[in-house]
């Protein structure tokens, strides 16, 4: 009897351990939850960056396509105008040598910038949109703008309904064209690589008008197309500009933004913008 006894103490130490040993396998050590793994994660190799990234050492290399006079255009065979001044002194702030790629096809600047391994930054007027900012991120707007309809005086056009169902020129790329494909009905728009093209086209008789960037048709009509070109309608479409960066790349993005607010700070944006625009407010940088 009392080896029977024994016999089932045995047993039960025998069942206990093992239940024992079940527990510690299956629940004795926590597993990791989502909130372990997020913080694993932002401790290993996906942490943001904290350098910036830069197609050159010491140098900042500018895209942008040099045809957008007052912002940029090209002062025989070196840039000049807004955009470009701007840019040296942004490039100061950073202790960087501001240097500029060869005039680029404009509606392939964004593509560029967002891969990263031509040029730092795109600054050649780019509106700030949701399209756009699905492949690149924007500093901080420096320029407010609409668009304009410009087409020869001798037409005496006189608003965007005069050209419903013609021919209307605009770089191909730009909100200008977005504009004109979507508000003047029955159009044909015909694009073009540059802004001096779609004019050249308008002048020459292959279309009607162009639509582009108000800033800049104010300066054509007045000063290189005086007599011959005319604004027949300006389009309040509350555009903002701004450099487009990789998204890669937050911590040049940081340092333009930086720069660009010292700049204001200490008087030298606006010196730059009324160079350019004199008689315009110059924007708040926010």
């Amino acid at each position: 009897m009392l080896l029977k006894k024994k016999s089932i103490l045995v047993v039960l130490t025998s069942l206990i351990m093992a239940l024992s040993l079940a527990l510690i396998g299956c629940g004795g050590t926590p597993e990791a939850t989502d909130g372990d793994a997020a913080d694993a994660q932002a401790a290993g190799g996906d942490a943001a960056p904290t350098e910036m990234i830069l197609v050159k050492e010491g140098k900042l290399i500018v895209g942008s396509d040099c045809d957008y006079p007052p912002f940029i255009f090209m002062d025989g065979a070196k840039p000049a105008g807004f955009e470009y001044d701007l840019m040296l002194e942004i490039g100061k702030k950073l202790d960087l040598e501001v240097e500029y790629l060869a005039p680029q096809n404009f509606d392939s600047l964004i593509a560029s910038v967002a891969a990263g391994s031509k040029m730092d930054i795109g600054v050649s007027s780019f509106t700030i949109n949701d399209e756009r900012k699905k492949l690149v991120n924007f500093c901080t707007p420096y320029f407010d703008s609409n668009q304009a309809i410009v087409s020869l005086k001798s037409k005496a056009y006189t608003n965007a309904s005069d050209l419903e169902g013609m021919v209307i020129a605009a770089q191909s790329g730009t909100t200008g064209a977005d504009w004109a494909q979507e508000n003047i009905p029955g159009i044909t728009l015909k694009p073009f690589n540059q802004t001096s093209e779609a004019i050249a086209a308008v002048l020459a008789g292959d279309a009607e008008a162009v639509v582009y960037d108000e800033p800049v048709a104010a300066e054509h009509v007045a000063e290189q197309y005086a007599g011959e070109l005319e604004i027949i309608q300006s389009v309040p479409t509350g555009e903002q500009y701004g450099f487009a960066v990789s998204k890669d790349n937050p911590v040049l993005e940081a340092a333009v933004n930086q720069a660009l607010l010292d700049l204001k700070a200490d008087g030298t944006f606006d010196l730059i913008f009324l160079k350019y625009f004199p008689g315009v407010t110059p924007p708040s940088l926010r």
